[in-house]
């Protein structure tokens, strides 16, 4: 037998609205495990499937159990008892359960278990014996059918009472024993009188024919009955089983045709309704499919849309720094341009003063042209004065001859300072035409100063209105940025709304396939199935199950 280990002492607590239902096919393997199951079992839907059912014994369990479990359900019987399983953690909780072979068509096609929670008083009794069976100390018992069941005289015992238990069959059973007993005085009562004695035989007669007819109507309602209530409880089992397949058909005229029909009425329903919710399911997990997929593309367009106003934010980031630098530039420019005016207005300043200097340079050589045609003047005259004196020193012979030198010297002198007039007078020329030049230059000069401090006054008010419009911007770009931060905290609170829409598409997802998982353990056809007697589809034992069984249907 397999042993699964480790264990622990965890006890896992099973809460009284749970309903622990699997299926297995004929192998023991676990087709249908239902959410309860799941969750208490502590392993996954995924590890469960697939996987024989003895995944969940525990040690602690007695192998006589399973021993039972297997003879009982090879006689085509339910078999309901205690059970203590293990969960994948090594912990272990208890359950009271009931487990029957699913029968289609007089063949077992797998095995059904149902779980519930079983009571305090029930747990410790099981424990208890289980313990004992485990130690070889039984003290008498064994487990018959799921139960504590006595052996020996206490079995003889107990099978003696079992007429006087306060059940239908009994009551029945005692009816047919009181008839019976009625019978057998009467036909005593016969025999003791004498043979002339008519009186007496009529006697026995009359009260042992009645007596013996109503025992067998009595043995007869009592197959009417009892032979139905075994059959509907096999019914009864099979679709609390979850097999809605079976059908429910009986010759049965009485009172019982009414019980079989609302019956197979209450099956058919099971079967309308699973199949709506299995309907809706289909259609549900289809929407929840559809809306993860709408989901998953949202979220995507919303991740780009965040990423997109990311690189704006970045982009307007560096644009609005851009257009700092370029309003600094242009503060820095118009200053400069500033600057630039005044220096150029105090060239002009300065070029005007030039031009009026050059202009009096101009006129003060004029005047030394004045005074050089002057000197030139005393100079041609002092010649003349001094050719006269010459003259006179010629005259006067020998006395003159001194004055004749002085005369000649000062001839020579005033020839030199009339060369030197000239010279100076072409140096002075040269030198008005050149400042008449550097006079038109600075007027040129000036003029191109006042064109620059026009431009630079131009270039100015350009910078202002720059400046002005860097401001502009900045402003703008700064409600921008604000405008793509709301935005950004919307598309923010966007993805948060995706990512809670996608949880919860994901949970109608998940609770969409645990419902389709629930509502698969009823197994029902498209159709209905092929009337067949309701007698010969649970009175009669299937083959498959008259074999012991060497996979586990689990418990």
């Amino acid at each position: 037998m397999r042993k699964n280990l480790p264990v622990t002492d965890n006890e896992t607590v099973m809460r009284p609205d749970q309903y622990l239902i699997s299926k297995t096919d004929k192998k023991g393997r676990i087709i249908y495990a239902n959410p309860a199951f799941v969750e208490v079992s502590g392993f996954s839907y995924e590890e469960l499937i697939g996987q024989p059912h003895n995944l969940v014994r525990h040690p602690d369990m007695p192998p006589q159990a399973f021993g039972d479990l297997w003879q009982t359900l090879k006689s085509g019987e339910p078999w309901l008892g205690m059970v203590k399983n293990r969960r994948k953690d090594g912990g272990f909780y208890w359950v009271q359960a009931s487990v029957a072979p699913i029968v289609e068509h007089g063949e077992v096609t797998g095995y059904a278990s149902v779980r519930v929670k079983p009571s305090e008083a029930q747990i410790r009794d099981a424990e208890s014996f289980y313990a004992r069976i485990n130690a070889g100390r039984s003290g008498g018992h064994i487990i018959h059918r799921g139960r504590k069941t006595e052996t020996g005289w206490r079995r003889l015992l107990s099978r003696l009472a079992a007429p006087f238990r306060p059940t239908l069959g009994a009551s029945l059973f005692r009816l047919m024993g009181g008839f019976l007993l009625l019978a057998g005085a009467a036909w005593h009562l016969g025999q003791k009188q004498a043979p002339e004695a008519a009186p007496g035989i009529w006697l026995a007669l009359l009260l042992g024919l009645p007596a013996a007819g109503l025992c067998l109507y009595g043995w007869r309602t009592a197959r009417r009955i009892l032979k139905p209530l075994d059959d509907i409880a096999s019914i009864a089992r099979q679709i609390s089983a979850g097999n809605l397949a079976v059908d429910i058909r009986t010759n049965a005229s009485n009172e019982m045709q009414q019980l079989y029909f609302y019956l197979d009425i209450m099956r058919k329903s099971l079967m309308d309704i699973s199949g709506n919710v299995n309907a809706g399911v289909d259609s549900t997990v289809r929407t929840a499919a559809g809306l993860n997929q709408s989901n998953a593309q949202l979220e995507r367009r919303t991740h780009e849309q965040a990423e997109s106003i990311r690189q704006t934010v970045a982009s307007m980031e560096q644009f609005t720094a851009a257009v700092g630098r370029n309003t600094d530039n242009a503060l820095h420019a118009n200053r400069l341009a500033d600057t630039c005016m005044q220096t150029a207005q105090r060239g002009k300043d300065a070029m005007t003063e030039l031009i009026a200097t050059m202009q009096g340079i101009r006129e003060s050589s004029g005047k030394v042209g004045e005074i050089i045609g002057m000197i030139e003047s005393i100079a041609f005259q002092t010649n003349i004065l001094a050719l006269n004196a010459a003259v006179e020193s010629a005259r006067a012979g020998d006395a003159g001859k001194g004055f004749a030198v002085v005369a000649g010297e000062v001839r020579s002198l005033a020839h030199k300072s009339s060369q030197a007039a000239k010279e100076i007078k072409t140096l002075i020329d040269e030198s008005v035409d050149r400042i008449s030049q550097g006079a038109d230059q600075a007027r040129a000069t000036d003029q191109t100063m006042q064109d620059i401090m026009q431009s630079v006054e131009s270039t100015s008010r350009v910078m202002d209105q720059i400046s002005s419009a860097s401001v502009e911007q900045s402003s703008g770009l700064a409600q921008i940025r604000g405008a793509i931060e709301y935005m950004d905290a919307g598309i923010g609170e966007n993805r948060r709304l995706v990512q809670e829409l996608g949880t919860a598409a994901k949970h109608l997802s998940e609770d969409s396939l645990k419902l389709k998982r629930t509502i698969e353990v009823l197994a029902a056809r498209k159709a209905y199935p092929e009337k067949v007697s309701a007698h010969a589809a649970v009175a009669n034992k299937p083959s498959s199950a008259r074999r012991l069984q060497t996979a586990s249907p689990g418990i």
